[in-house]
This record gives structure tokens, sequence and C-alpha cells, in this order.
């Protein structure tokens, strides 16, 4: 199967196992009790997807019983009895592994707009999984509701994943690069973003502010576009990193019963369901900017690489290749034309400019190949003179190989075609 992704050892489970650990006390700051205890925030699930879909496809299973273990604890300190304990931390080791599997059989590389596919596809199996089978199991054995315990936790779960697995994804495979030249004014203008972002999460999300604000409708899209700012200047990293720091303010206030969502009328569950889904939608519009500035560098690394290997090819087999413009008279030149002729591309750039440099005798076969008025027709050989920069009466046997080109109207849009000197017959 071929996963691109940084394969983590098995022995980094530890580090996993903390990691969920940290997630799960985090999570545990902002919930509020219900009747199912569903939590309405839970980083863990990403977590463990993310150390699921990192690790090697043999340590899943190890991995698994670890997030069980440490889940059944975390679930029995939180108040839920050994057997709820049990269940519940049986689904946090399952889920995962089932949604890691459903992405590797995606094959698709975590980057770009795969990487949004794959956070979503598992996103939703993840929710699925454990909101289902938690909801589920309250209401069997505890007699409290499904339908609303289930979608509380399938939100809190689809959520927590949309933040946590791309963060740690895109971060894991950080692999150091050569020394290149800094684009410093970009890099501010990320940093003045982040910044903003983290004053603006701030104002908007305290108390003293809602307060001065009164009526006023709260500003928070502000928030929001700070963060496509950061993800288009600084990427992915840079895109999940203001997300996590975007969700510790929102949640942290929501949770305090500060912040727009935190209104006098709405319950503290509902409040932090709506700060859960202002979250999500921040960190999927991160994932899209990703894909887009993903696919936009993929075609300037194709457009780079049809270039060199044009180049090759023209140097390889002494040719050069030229684009004319028969509307603007603009002459564009691909390969080696100073080692050919003798000029640079800046001399041959126009038409006339040319011209200029052909025998006299062969202009006109050569201003009608390159004229608008010329009928489109397969490439034929045109065998010309140039004279050579330095000797005026010196001139360099030449064949031009190229053929007007048409739109669709039947216009000539361009002429195109290639250079080569003349063969010299032996002996």
């Amino acid at each position: 199967m071929s996963f691109d992704v940084r394969k983590v050892p098995l022995c980094d489970a530890a580090l996993w196992v903390g990691l969920y650990l940290v997630a799960g006390v985090v999570s545990g700051q902002f919930n509020v009790p219900t009747v199912a205890r569903a939590p309405y925030v839970w980083l863990p699930a990403g977590v463990s997807l993310a150390a699921m879909v990192l690790s090697r496809s043999g340590s899943s299973a190890l991995l698994a019983v670890a997030f069980a273990l440490v889940q059944s604890v975390l679930s029995h300190l939180g108040g839920r009895d050994i057997p709820s304990s049990l269940v519940l931390g049986a689904l946090a080791g399952v889920a995962p592994w089932i949604a890691s599997a459903v992405v590797r059989r995606m094959e698709v590389p975590l980057e770009g707009l795969h990487l949004l596919r794959a956070v979503v596809v598992a996103a939703l199996v993840s929710a699925v999984l454990l909101g289902g089978g938690g909801a589920l199991f309250f209401a069997v054995t505890k007699g409290t509701p499904f339908v609303s315990p289930l979608r509380e936790w399938s939100a809190a779960i689809f959520v927590g994943v949309c933040i946590t697995t791309p963060l740690i994804a895109v971060w894991a495979q950080l692999r150091p690069k050569r020394s290149i030249r800094h684009n410093w004014r970009r890099e501010w203008v990320g940093y003045a973003a982040f910044g903003t972002m983290v004053l603006l999460t701030w104002g908007v999300f305290d108390g003293a502010t809602a307060e001065w604000l009164g009526s006023v409708a709260s500003p928070l899209y502000l928030p929001m576009f700070c963060v496509v700012i950061v993800a288009i200047v600084g990427g992915a990293r840079g895109g999940t990193l203001a997300v996590l720091v975007l969700t510790l303010i929102c949640l942290g206030h929501t949770a305090h019963g500060e912040g727009p969502f935190a209104s006098g009328s709405a319950s503290p569950a509902l409040s932090l369901l709506q700060a859960q889904l202002y979250v999500g939608v921040s960190a999927m519009l991160v994932l899209i900017v990703h894909a887009l500035r993903d696919a936009e560098l993929q075609a300037y690394a194709n457009a780079d690489r049809w270039r060199t290997d044009l180049e090759l090819a023209l140097a390889g087999s002494a040719l050069i290749a030229y684009t004319v413009d028969p509307q603007s008279q603009s002459v564009q030149w691909r390969g080696d034309v100073q080692s050919l002729t003798g000029y640079t591309t800046g001399s041959l750039s126009t038409v006339e400019g040319v011209l200029a440099c052909v025998h006299p005798l062969d202009r006109d076969r050569l201003r009608v190949r390159w004229s608008a008025d010329t009928p489109a027709t397969s490439p034929v050989q045109l065998p010309f003179r140039m004279s050579r920069p330095l000797a005026a009466n010196d001139w360099l046997e030449l064949i031009d190989l190229g053929s007007p080109l048409s739109d669709n109207e039947g216009h000539v849009a361009f002429v195109a075609g290639v250079w080569q000197r003349q063969a010299r017959a032996a002996g």
C-alpha cells in the first residue's frame, strides 16, 4: 500500500498516550455534566486517530489497547462506573482503529485535497462509532434519551477529529529541508495575522467586550478571516496551529459563560455545542485553504518539471523552440537561443527584430509563415539564412519547422515551431 506519511515507531506509543491524556484533561476543563455525560468537547478522538494513521499498520492493535485502557481510566476518574468506563474505553480503542483502516483503504497521501477527504471520512466514521456507541449504551443501560446524546457526542467527536488530526498529521510529516531564501515580508504578514487572530478572538469572546458591544452583532467572522490568512501564508502547519489556539480561547471563554455563544437564555451545553460548530467550520476552512494551496503548488511544480524536461530535450537535440503571437508581433523562445544563433532572446523578442537578422532573400518567406493571414497547415521545413552577430556577411544556415495554430473560430492564434541548424552534406 502506498501511504505517503511518516511511519511512527511503535516505541513512541508512550508519546501518543501522553498526548491523549493531555487532550483529555484539556477537554475535561470545557465539558459540562449532562444526563448521559456526553462530552461536548473531546479532542482525544483526533489524537488516537492520528496515532493509528501515522503508525505502522501492525502497531494499530497495540495502540487500540493502550487508548482503551487510558480512556477507561479517564472515564472512571470522570465519575462513571466501572462497566461504563470499560465500554467507553473499548469504543475509544475500536473506533479510531476502524476509522484508520478506512483511511488506509483509500490509499491517499495526507496532503492537499486528499487530507481534506481523509479527515472528513475518518471524522464521520469516528463520530458514528463513538457517538452512536456511547449514546446507545447509555440508552440501553441507563434509560437515557438516545437522539440528543447522539447529536452532542457525534458533534464533539467530529469537531475534535477535524481539529487535532490535521494538526498532528501535518506536523508529524515535517521534514528538514535545505536552506532556502526566506520571504520575510510574507512571513511577517503571517505572524501579524496570527497575533491579530489571538487578540481578536480574545476580545470577541471576552465578557467585558460582550458587555461593551451590547446589542451590536459580535464580529465572529474576524478571527476566522485571520485564520484563513495564516493558513494561506503559513500553510497547513500555521493554519492548524491557529485553529488550535482559536479552539482553546473560544471554548475556554464559552465554558466560563463568556462570549457570544454564552447567552443568558442558552444552556451551558448548548453554548458549548454552538462554539464547537464555530470551531469546526474554522477547521474545515483551513483544510479547504490547504487543499487549494497544495493544488496550486503542485501545479507550479508540474509546470516547472515540464519546463525543465522541455529545456533538456531541446538542448539534447540542438533545437530551439519559438511561439509567435501574430497580433502583438512578439516572439517567445525556449532553449539555448544564444548557443544556436549567437543572439540573446531579448534581441529576438519581436518579429521585426528576428527578420532584421535574416538574409534579405529569405525574409519574405519567413514573414509569410509568421503572418496571421497564413492558413493553418502541417509543419513544413523552411530553410533560411541568418547573419552572425559579429559578421554581417557570414550566414548561418538554419531550418524552420513550424506551422500556424488556429483557434476555435479558425483564426490563426499562434505560430509555433523549432529551429535547427541545417546539416551539411558530407564530402
